[in-house]
C-alpha cells in the first residue's frame, strides 16, 4: 500500500515577543526560517512543502526561492493563535486528506535523517500523531500540591548530569505529524493516540530568546581552525602552550592540530585534553583532511615561515595567521601576530606586535597585588619547556655555591635529566606556575613567553637568551621592568651571581622593578588575538 500523502507547513508569522521577526533574521548568511524549508525539502518526505505567514516579507521571500505560501488571517497570527489552528486551517484551505506535518522555522538544527525517520516512524505506528522530543539530564521534581516539602522526584538515581538518563522528556517543537482527518476533526495537532520521536539534544534547540539566537549563530558560524606548531627538545613547549591557550579561546571552533617536528610530550598534551591531532607529512594533503565546511583558519606557529608554506596553505583555501614569524612567507599571511619580536611592515602582511598580544594562562589572571619582602631569600628558576642551553642547571649551581637561598627549579616536560646540586628543590608538571612564580623573590628564566608570566606576578625577573633569536625579544629591557643580561652562553658567571645578590638586598629596587612589570601587560592578548581570528573568519580584513 502507497503511504499516505504528506503536507509539510512551515508556520512563520511576521511577530514575535522574545525576539522580534525572528524567522527572517540572518544567521550565518542566510534567513532562519532558510534552515527549516532545506531540511525538509531536503529530505524528499513532503508531497507539498508550504510557508503559512501573516508577513509580506516572508511570504515575498518565500515564493522568490521557489516555496509554495499560504497567506494567514489576522486572526490566526496574533498571540493567542496556536500552531494547531494554524495547521488546521491550512489543512482546510487545501482540503487536505492526507497526513499533515508541521516544521516550526525556529529549529534550525534538524537533520533531514531525523525528519525522515520520524515520519517512517510516525507510519509505521499506526498512531494519529507523535512529535519530536529531547530527554532531559537535569534532576526534575514535581510540586503536585504547590508543597516544596513534598515535592515527587522524577528521577531514579542522583548521578552526574552527563550520565544522567531521566525518563522526563521535552517536546521540542521541531517535527509535529498529524494524520489529517484527526487534525481536521479535533483542531489539535496532538491527537488521542500519540507519540514521541526522540531527538538528540544537538538538534532540540529552539530559538526564543536573543541568548538562543546567539547560540545558533555561532554554532551555524563555526569554523575550523588549525594551529600548525613545533614544539620540541630544541625549540622549547612555549608554541604548544601557547597555541592552547588560543584554543582555549576560541573553544566554539573546530579545532585541530597540525604537528610539524613535535616531540612526543606535545601529542601526550593533546590527547590529555581531547584535541584532534595529525603529524604533518604533506602539508597540503595534511590541510585537505583537516578543513572543514565553513570557513577555514591556519595558524602558524612554527617560527619562521617559507613563502612555499603559506601560498600552500592559502591554496588550500585557508586564511593564515603567523605567530612570532620573521621568516619570508610572514609577507603573504592574512595576519601576522608577534608580542615578542618588533616588526617593520614589510610586504602586504598585516603585523601586529607587542605586549598587547601576549597570551598568558588563565592562572595568570587576576593575581593579587606582589609583596616585596625585605629579607628576599626566595629564587626560582625555570627556563622554559625543554631549556636546550642547561641554563637552568647552570644558575641553580652558581646560586647554590654562592647563596644560602632557597632555590627551586622547575623543569618542563621536554627537558633533558640534569644533574642538580644539592639543596635545590627540583619541580615538575606543576600544577600552578603563577603560585611558584608570586611566592618567588627573583626568577632567573629565558627571555621567551615566560618573562610575561613573570610581569604578570610583579616578581623581579633576571634574563637570559637561550639563543640569539631570543636576545633580540622587543620586552627585554629596564623600560618593562626586565633585567636582561644578554645570550646566556656569552654571560660570566659572576654577572649572574652580582646581579641576583644586589636584587636580593635591594628591595626598593625590586619594588620599582615589580610595578614596572606588572604595568608592562594585562591579561587580555589571547583574548585580543582570537577576535582578531574570528573578524578574519568573517571575511573582516585584520
Amino acid at each position: 500500500m502507497a503511504p499516505r500523502p504528506l503536507l509539510a507547513i512551515v508556520p512563520a508569522r511576521g511577530g514575535s515577543r522574545g525576539v522580534p521577526r525572528k524567522n527572517m533574521r540572518m544567521v550565518a548568511g542566510k534567513p532562519l526560517i532558510a534552515y527549516t524549508l532545506e531540511v525538509v525539502r531536503g529530505s524528499g518526505v513532503a508531497d507539498r512543502l508550504l510557508v503559512s505567514s501573516d508577513d509580506e516579507v516572508i511570504l515575498r521571500w518565500a515564493r522568490l526561492n521557489g516555496f509554495e505560501v499560504l497567506e494567514r488571517p489576522a486572526d490566526l497570527a496574533n498571540d493567542a493563535a496556536t500552531i494547531s489552528d494554524v495547521a488546521a486551517h491550512v489543512a482546510d484551505e487545501l482540503d487536505w486528506h492526507g497526513d499533515v506535518a508541521v516544521f516550526q522555522p525556529t529549529s534550525p538544527f534538524r537533520t533531514t535523517d531525523s525528519v525522515v525517520r520520524a515520519v517512517e516512524q510516525f507510519r509505521d505506528s499506526g498512531l494519529d500523531s507523535l512529535s519530536s522530543c529531547v530527554r532531559e539530564r537535569h534532576l526534575y521534581w514535581y510540586d503536585r500540591h504547590d508543597d516544596l516539602a513534598n515535592a515527587e522526584r522524577l528521577f531514579e538515581d542522583r548521578v552526574n548530569r552527563q550520565f544522567a538518563k531521566s525518563g522526563v522528556l521535552r517536546e521540542t517543537g521541531s517535527i509535529q505529524l498529524v494524520r489529517g482527518e484527526a487534525l481536521r476533526s479535533s483542531r489539535q495537532i496532538v491527537a488521542e493516540r500519540h507519540g514521541l520521536f526522540e531527538m538528540t539534544e544537538d538538534e532540540a534547540l529552539d530559538i526564543d530568546s536573543y541568548d538562543d539566537l546567539a547560540v545558533a549563530r555561532r554554532r551555524l558560524e563555526q569554523g575550523t581552525v588549525v594551529f600548525r606548531l613545533r614544539a620540541n627538545a630544541t625549540v622549547g613547549s612555549g608554541h604548544l602552550y601557547h597555541c592552547l591557550q588560543l584554543a582555549d579561546e576560541l573553544h566554539e571552533q573546530r579545532l585541530a592540530f597540525l604537528l610539524k617536528d613535535c616531540d612526543e610530550f606535545v601529542a601526550d598534551a593533546l590527547e590529555e585534553r581531547g584535541f584532534e591531532l595529525r603529524p604533518e607529512a604533506n602539508l597540503e594533503d595534511d590541510l585537505v583532511a583537516l578543513a572543514g565546511p565553513g570557513t577555514n583558519v591556519v595558524v602558524n606557529d612554527v617560527l619562521d615561515t617559507t613563502e612555499r608554506e603559506v601560498l600552500v596553505e592559502k591554496a588550500a583555501g585557508f586564511k593564515v595567521v603567523n605567530i612570532e614569524d620573521l621568516g619570508p612567507g610572514a609577507r603573504y599571511a592574512d595576519w601576522v601576530v608577534n608580542a615578542l619580536y618588533p616588526v617593520e611592515v614589510d610586504g602586504h602582511a598585516h603585523v601586529s606586535w607587542g605586549p598587547s598580544y601576549a597570551t598568558l594562562r588563565d592562572e595568570f589572571h587576576q593575581l593579587p597585588p606582589k609583596e616585596i619582602r625585605a629579607d628576599a631569600n626566595r629564587i626560582l628558576i625555570t627556563f622554559g619547556g625543554t631549556d636546550p642551553a642547561g641554563l637552568a642547571e647552570r644558575c641553580a649551581r652558581l646560586l647554590r655555591e654562592s647563596s644560602d637561598a632557597e632555590i627551586t627549579a622547575i623543569i618542563g616536560p621536554g627537558a633533558a635529566s640534569r644533574d642538580w646540586p644539592d639543596g635545590v628543590e627540583v619541580k615538575q608538571r606543576v600544577r600552578s606556575v603563577a603560585s611558584e612564580m608570586a611566592e618567588a623573590d627573583l626568577i632567573l628564566t629565558s627571555a621567551g613567553r615566560t618573562v610575561y608570566e613573570a610581569a604578570a606576578t610583579g616578581t623581579p625577573v633576571i634574563v637570559l637568551a637561550q639563543n640569539a633569536r631570543e636576545a633580540t625579544h622587543a620586552h627585554l629591557g629596564y623600560a618593562t621592568g626586565v633585567v636582561f643580561l644578554g645570550i646566556g652562553s656569552l654571560v660570566d658567571d659572576d654577572q649572574i651571581l652580582a646581579m641576583a645578590e644586589r636584587l636580593l638586598e635591594n628591595a626598593a629596587l625590586r619594588e620599582e622593578l615589580s610595578h614596572r612589570l606588572r604595568a608592562s601587560i594585562d591579561a587580555a592578548g589571547a583574548t585580543r588575538i582570537a577576535h582578531r581570528i574570528r573578524g578574519l573568519m568573517q571575511g573582516i580584513d585584520a
